[in-house]
Parts: structure tokens; C-alpha cells; sequence
């Protein structure tokens, strides 16, 4: 089962995959609080990282990054689904992220101007704020990547940026997680420099589905300081790290 929680671990922090699906189904309350503590601060890490490794170049945009998964079930039948997660950045660094699940909305904020990140819950009009030293911990050790097959794709052009590829293979040994016989989980990765992320990225992985996810309606230019103001009579609720 290691090969695939890592992997499964890799969709959640690419917002791909809730945390709960970990673990098996998802009920309406996991998907509200999947983000919890050390998302938020995950969140936040990515916005001051971002800030850094940009600096100098253009900072203020928007996009939305779409995923479109096929589920496998059993005789070759499958459940498909397309989620769509919006984002903001500034020249100040700060982020917005937004994304919609089962009807219900959750916004991120990273501000590295107020050292914080914020949860917005709109359907309790709640805002959870993660800040101070937490946020400054040493970042977690990350579990080592399975070793496979690489090879370079080069660059080229995608969504007017420019993004350098990678395809890889892991082959899961017979046995090692109850399977009979070899999993072989593809990938292939588009990074861009331009935006410090991921722009394209296609996933096969044959215990769980098919998933495609790519950038679309990037816009470069100022994104208003209004886009990341609080809403207002919400009520704001301090979090711990550990709670």
C-alpha cells in the first residue's frame, strides 16, 4: 500500500484528490473540512515559496486548473468528473484559491503580508485564520518517490507559457498491494517556470481511474486587493496547528 499513498498523497496536494479519498468515500462533511491545518499552512508555504522563486518576474495573474477524472469500476464501466479550482496571485505574494465541492465553496487565502492564511467557509459565514509561528515551522519530512522510468520530454508551449516535460512509469510489484499482477502508473508533467507550477499532467493509474489536469484562462496583469479582502460579517476563528 505504500507506492499508492504516496501517490495518492502527490493528488492531494495538487488539490486533485480530497484528503478524505484516502481513505475510502467521501461524505459531505469530509469534503467541507478537507482543508485542514497543514493544508492551510501548505497553502501558505506555496505562496512565499512562489514569491521567491518568481521574484523578478511577472507576478500578478489568474487561472483555473481543471481536472477531469474517469474513475474504473468493476466491468469496464467508470464514473467521470471534472473539477475546476480558481486562482490569484498578486505582486505582494499573496494568493486566492477557490473550489467548489458537492455545492459547497471553500476559499484560501495566503497573505505573506499579514503572515496568515485564512479558511472562508461561506455556507457557516466562518473564517478560520492559521498564523504566527506555525506557519514558520520546518517543513515535513516528505516520504521518498517511488523510483521509475523518466524520460525528458523537452519544452514547448502551453497555455502561452512556456513548460518543460517529464514522463515516468512506477510499477507496482505483484503482491504489493494485494494485486495480482504488475501495476504500471503512468504520468506525464508539464512545469512551468513562468508560473512556478504545474500547467499539464495526465495520471494512469489502473486501481483508481485515468486523470487529466491542465491550466486554463490564464491572464496576466493586476489582480485588485479587493480579491483577497476578507468578506465581511463573517465570524474569524484562530486555529492551532494541532488541533
Amino acid at each position: 500500500m505504500k507506492v499508492f499513498a504516496i501517490l495518492c498523497s502527490l493528488l492531494v496536494a495538487c488539490q486533485i484528490l480530497p484528503a478524505a479519498a484516502q481513505t475510502g468515500a467521501m461524505s459531505r462533511t469530509d469534503i467541507a473540512d478537507q482543508y485542514g491545518p497543514e493544508q492551510l499552512r501548505n497553502e501558505y508555504r506555496f505562496a512565499v515559496s512562489r514569491l521567491n522563486t518568481l521574484a523578478g518576474k511577472r507576478l500578478a495573474y489568474t487561472y483555473d486548473f481543471v481536472t477531469d477524472t474517469s474513475l474504473a469500476l468493476a466491468g469496464g464501466n467508470a464514473i467521470k468528473s471534472q473539477l475546476k479550482v480558481s486562482h490569484a496571485y498578486d505582486k505582494d505574494g499573496r494568493s486566492r484559491t477557490v473550489s467548489s465541492t458537492s455545492g459547497l465553496e471553500r476559499i484560501v487565502i495566503a497573505d505573506p503580508t499579514k503572515h496568515a492564511v485564512y479558511l472562508v467557509c461561506p455556507e457557516r459565514k466562518e473564517i478560520l485564520r492559521l498564523a504566527g509561528t506555525a506557519l514558520d515551522d520546518p517543513a515535513p519530512v516528505q516520504a521518498p518517490l517511488p523510483h521509475g522510468v523518466k524520460a525528458d520530454l523537452g519544452e514547448k508551449v502551453i497555455a502561452g507559457v512556456n513548460a518543460r516535460g517529464v514522463r515516468s512509469e512506477v510499477t507496482v510489484p505483484a503482491g504489493a498491494q494485494g494485486n495480482e499482477k504488475p501495476l504500471v502508473h503512468k504520468s506525464e508533467t508539464w512545469f512551468s517556470p513562468d508560473l512556478a507550477t504545474i500547467v499539464s499532467m495526465r495520471m494512469s493509474m489502473p486501481e483508481i481511474g485515468d486523470f487529466y489536469m491542465h491550466v486554463e484562462n490564464l491572464k496576466f496583469g493586476d489582480v485588485p486587493a479587493s480579491t483577497f479582502a476578507l468578506p465581511e460579517g463573517y465570524a474569524i476563528r484562530d486555529i492551532a496547528l494541532h488541533e
